[in-house]
């Protein structure tokens, strides 16, 4: 049975077919037969006319609908809903599910349809749900769905819902890590939003099941940040926060046997120890005191930026190039805007800049070779 995938998709199995060829890992007979498997998918015109006069209708049926919505009765309203979620399943069913990007879009109109359903009903029957309950509700459907088609647009959408919930529910703060004070409380007050952190574990356990993906992995990290920096930031205030996540991050970083372990390490130190380079983060009369003749509010930050730069070059060292280059750019540039562009004239500027970038680069892309070789 013959396999159809794009025609990007064949060329790069051919080169990787005359590559295991090279290396004489296949016979000329088993590279035949295994690109006999496969063929081009050819786009269907009368197809694309069908979901395109399709769609049309449909947009021509919701806008008659939208513009009579109030005339109508409750219950044909709500048969109006039902029937528009049933159609929208019924066509993800016909396009062959989650197998097609027609299919993933018409799952996704279901879930879009679900949670705007629910809205519209709840109101149309005064039932008393707040809107945080509703997208709660709404939540736990895409969840499912998400996880029961393993379909990555489920879990995007899911990503969305759950950064206004959280917001919704005061769980994570922008500005949580403000310059001023924010008064401590209760270690207890940590685990008061308990739903927050159950909505995590169900975004990572989301990722683990829909095939690792990558962007669902790092929208994880921020929210799971965002999350942490608040709660903690009301128990040990911004300071401590911001100290024990760069420990934390270095701690993570180091852990090679868990290649996401580390880079979410690395972008915890590199996020939160770029904020404590900056004085005015190091609050509190233990940081005020002396340290080797200097000021401690002078001290701690410079010490905060060289911890920061030595665990982003050990860990490119390591291989990890991408994140430890953006990190220590990051740095050089915070520096070089702050203590000496504003002296110098901005031809002599931007020259210096382009140089160490230039510098920056041909180091980095060394260490990268070494790596490679060391392998």
């Amino acid at each position: 049975m013959k396999k159809f995938s794009s025609k990007k998709e064949i060329e790069f199995l051919s080169g990787e077919i005359s590559s295991w060829l090279e290396l004489n890992l296949i016979t000329p007979e088993q590279s035949e037969k295994i690109l006999s498997l496969y063929e081009i998918k050819n786009r269907n015109l009368r197809m694309i006319f069908f979901i395109a006069g399709g769609i049309l209708l449909g947009l021509g049926a919701v806008s008659f609908i939208a513009a009579h919505w109030h005339e109508l009765p409750k219950i044909f309203r709500v048969c109006v809903i039902t029937a528009a979620w049933l159609m929208s399943m019924t066509a993800y069913s016909f396009f062959g599910m989650s197998k097609t990007r027609a299919g993933r879009a018409f799952y996704l109109l279901a879930s879009v349809i679900f949670g705007a359903g629910i809205f519209l009903i709840t109101r149309m029957y005064n039932i008393k749900l707040s809107w945080l309950t509703i997208t709660g509700w709404w939540i736990i459907q895409v969840l499912i769905s998400g996880l029961t088609a393993r379909d990555e647009w489920q879990i995007y959408l899911l990503q969305v819902l759950s950064f206004i919930y959280l917001n919704g529910i005061d769980a994570i703060d922008f500005f949580a890590l403000e310059f001023g004070n924010l008064p401590k409380v209760s270690i207890l007050e940590f685990f008061a939003a308990w739903e927050a952190f159950a909505l995590t574990a169900a975004l990572w356990i989301s990722w683990r099941v829909v095939n690792k993906d990558r962007v669902i992995f790092n929208a994880n990290m921020f929210l799971t940040l965002l999350l942490l920096a608040s709660r903690m930031s009301l128990c040990f205030g911004g300071t401590m926060t911001l100290i024990i996540l760069v420990l934390a991050g270095a701690v993570l970083s180091l852990i090679s046997s868990l290649h996401d372990a580390q880079i979410f390490g690395l972008l915890m130190l590199g996020l939160f120890g770029l904020l404590l380079t900056w004085p005015e983060y190091w609050r509190g009369e233990i940081f005020a005191v002396e340290v080797l003749g200097f000021p401690g509010k002078s001290f701690w930050p410079v010490a905060t930026a060289i911890f920061t730069a030595l665990m982003m070059l050990f860990n490119i060292y390591r291989g990890l190039v991408a994140p430890g280059i953006i990190f220590c750019t990051l740095l050089a540039a915070r520096y070089f805007f702050d203590h000496f562009f504003g002296y110098m004239p901005k031809a002599w500027g931007f020259t210096l800049i382009g140089v160490a970038m230039l510098i920056l680069g041909m180091f980095f892309e060394r260490v990268k070779k070494i790596f490679i070789k060391s392998k």
